[in-house]
């Protein structure tokens, strides 16, 4: 059996693991990339995010979701063409190929070897890698090794998944037709925002979720004005739903609810969790411990119970988000080169890629009030801005939440247009204890969704002046 060594070996080729082959290549280790499909990317680009977001975006684009508030049915009655999986399919395909032409080109150019095949564990320094398309297994040892496999839908045995008429998030995507009626299980993100997705292409769906409230770890205003603007008025939202019995029938789905209640639909999308991609490592044989939430155990470096072994992003769990994910594997190959020693930002943004889309950053009025502190709200609704208006994304607001003795803002929560990327400006801002000022004192171009700041930081201001006035 051949042999090969390196400095460092990465297992996956998502964004935690890119971002940890590009910093350790960097750094002039001798570096290889482990990838058991035959597609680079990982999840993100084959199967979560980037379809999902292009999905979404595609969607946007045929539906003329946005145009049609400002042209009405003139806009509808020009729209070119049926809107079809096929075509939705074909955007995709586009993305995926584009995306993983990039990550080839950006190994290659910097002479990342890159392996294909599935890798268990020997020993804790040692992968046995069983290659695509061959039948002989290769070793390959390295000084450092990361794991970076991601995550995968979870499956649950009691599901009677097709992956036609029930499905999970991968296999959605390749459904052959797109549904009269749908019902998704699970008030997560995922679940949201596939939810909002097939709203907008005018299908009815059904939105089950087993919390008292969707996306529960928003701020609870947004939480609510994402559902006011559900699109189209097409998802009706049930939570608490308790059990459920899930069946597959002539017409499509069911599901049976504790109460007896029963909902039929053309699909129904499973979307309640993910699992780690750890089974075929055979962790065991490298001393590597899971959490209760058969999750890798890593520190605050990255480090798993091998000293010698790293793992980040979905395999380690939360946040399970691409971006953070990234942070963390460039964190991990620092620590594991013993190039600098750095633990994970404390403030960073979420982005939810619902219709509207939501990001925050900071705590919530929630939190804010249990940690006892003094507060007021700023709010700008997007109906009252000039930029809203004008794009036709008129639903949503933003909300800041601010200490009112220090001015210094707490959170900022977004629900509504260019939300995901207006959140980096509030970010900067609670990275360096901003207070209100900065934004009142300031020019914003205008009109922009970003002048949401500046007018969520006057109506704060003028929150706090009155309070003052009152005592």
């Amino acid at each position: 059996m051949q042999t090969f060594h390196y400095d460092f070996i990465i297992i996956g080729t998502g964004p935690a693991g890119l971002a940890a082959a590009m910093t350790a290549c960097n750094s002039g280790k001798k570096v290889l990339i482990l990838e058991k499909e035959d597609s680079l990317g990982g999840v993100c680009v084959n199967t979560g995010t980037f379809p999902s977001k292009t999905l979404r975006e595609a969607v946007l684009h045929l539906t003329g979701h946005l145009k049609r508030k400002v042209f009405a049915e003139d806009y509808c009655s020009t729209h070119d063409g049926e809107i079809s999986m096929e075509r939705l399919q074909q955007r995709l395909h586009h993305v995926r190929i584009e995306e993983q032409a990039i990550i080839s080109g950006q190994l290659e150019r910097n002479g990342i070897d890159i392996l294909r095949g599935n890798g268990r564990f020997a020993d804790p320094r040692t992968i046995l890698v069983e290659q695509l398309n061959k039948k002989e297994e290769i070793r390959i040892e390295g000084d450092r090794i990361l794991i970076a496999t991601g995550s995968q839908p979870r499956n649950p045995p009691s599901v009677p998944f097709d992956h036609k008429v029930i499905v999970d998030s991968t296999s959605i995507l390749k459904i052959n037709q797109i549904p009269r009626s749908l019902i998704i299980l699970g008030g997560g993100v995922i679940g949201s925002e596939y939810a909002t997705i097939f709203a907008a292409l005018g299908v009815k769906v059904t939105l089950l979720d087993r919390g008292d409230r969707l996306l529960k770890f928003l701020d609870h205003e947004i939480s609510a004005e994402l559902q006011k603007n559900f699109p189209q008025g097409n998802v009706e939202y049930i939570p608490k739903c308790g059990d459920f019995k899930i069946e597959k029938n002539s017409q499509g789905a069911q599901v049976t609810l504790a109460d007896d209640r029963v909902i039929s639909a053309d699909c129904l999308f499973f979307a309640l969790g993910r699992e780690a991609n750890t089974a075929s490592l055979s962790l065991e044989n490298a001393g590597i411990r899971l959490n209760e939430h058969h999750y890798i155990e890593v520190n605050e470096l990255y480090q798993t119970s091998t000293p010698d072994i790293y793992a980040v992003g979905d395999v380690i769990g939360w946040p399970s988000l691409a971006a953070t994910s990234i942070v963390q594997g460039r964190l991990a190959a620092l620590n594991a080169l013993k190039l600098r020693v750095e633990s994970f930002p404390k403030i960073f943004p979420f982005g939810i890629y619902t219709i509207p889309e939501i990001s925050y950053v900071g705590i919530t009025e929630e939190e804010a009030n249990a940690r006892g502190y003094k507060i007021v709200i700023g709010r700008c609704r997007y109906a009252e801005l000039p930029r809203g208006q004008i794009s036709g994304e008129c639903e949503g607001m933003l909300k800041m939440i601010v200490h009112a003795d220090t001015r210094e803002i707490l959170g900022v929560h977004i629900l509504g247009g260019g939300a995901t990327e207006v959140i980096h400006i509030a970010q900067i801002a609670l990275i360096h204890n901003a207070k209100i000022d900065i934004f009142l004192d300031n020019i914003f171009n205008y009109p922009t969704y970003s002048e949401a700041l500046k007018i969520a930081a006057f109506s704060a201001s003028n929150k706090i002046s009155n309070t003052h006035i009152e005592l």
